[in-house]
């Protein structure tokens, strides 16, 4: 592994063969000063960017609409339906769709024994969501919003999931209580380990071949 940034990383998004994050640019009594970077080559050097470079990559075109639906866009989770309807997770837990011209067209929560999800993504027609304290992955139905899948529970494969990341139809999970990365097939549900490291794991991304983990110590590429 080499890590590629040590600087305290927020989150990790894939984008059109570029990976965006946001980054902890000054911190004082008076608040955290957020910071933008991308990096698009395999020489993984950092470049900064402005901030609606990181709001168009999550968020979509009508980022500025859909951002204003949360308190803190940086702790907000999305995921783009087949449709091109954005699936928003507000940093508050509340869970909206939102049509390609920035209006809410549902909103509600997807609440597991009163958990809210930690991220979510979607595969084919369906939405996923990962529930840290539970440690369950939940298949909703996008028609009607309702859980419809579990796994995980009792025995559980996972621990502390905090992120999912999907590719085909493998969600790669990251598991910040075990410091491992699961694969999960979304056609057989099978869970398969993928790896271990030595701290927490809190996201992973793959742009391009490129495969990139944020760990405790830093972003690194893998």
């Amino acid at each position: 592994m080499k890590r590629i940034f040590s600087g305290e990383v927020y989150e990790i998004i894939s984008q059109n063969g570029s990976m965006v994050f946001t980054y902890c640019k000054k911190a004082n009594d008076n608040g955290v000063l957020i910071g933008y970077k991308m990096i698009s080559d395999e020489k993984y050097e950092p470049t900064d960017v402005a901030k609606n470079i990181y709001l168009l990559s999550k968020f979509g075109s009508n980022y500025r609409a859909s951002s204003e639906l949360c308190s803190n866009y940086v702790k907000a989770r999305t995921a783009e339906l087949p449709s091109g309807v954005l699936c928003l997770l507000s940093d508050i837990g509340k869970t909206y769709l939102v049509d390609q011209n920035g209006m809410p067209i549902w909103s509600g929560a997807l609440s597991y024994k009163g958990e809210n999800p930690a991220d979510i993504a979607v595969y084919k027609n369906n939405l996923w969501a990962c529930y840290k304290e539970a440690n369950v992955l939940l298949r909703f139905n996008l028609s009607t919003m309702r859980e419809e899948l579990r796994i995980g529970g009792k025995n559980s494969p996972f621990s502390g999931p905090v992120n999912i990341f999907v590719e085909g139809n493998i969600a790669t999970i990251s598991n910040m209580g075990s410091n491992k990365l699961l694969d999960v097939d979304l056609d057989s549900y099978v869970v398969t380990e993928k790896e271990e490291f030595s701290e927490k794991v809190y996201s992973y991304v793959k742009f391009k071949d490129q495969r990139c983990v944020l760990l405790e110590s830093g972003l690194y590429v893998i």
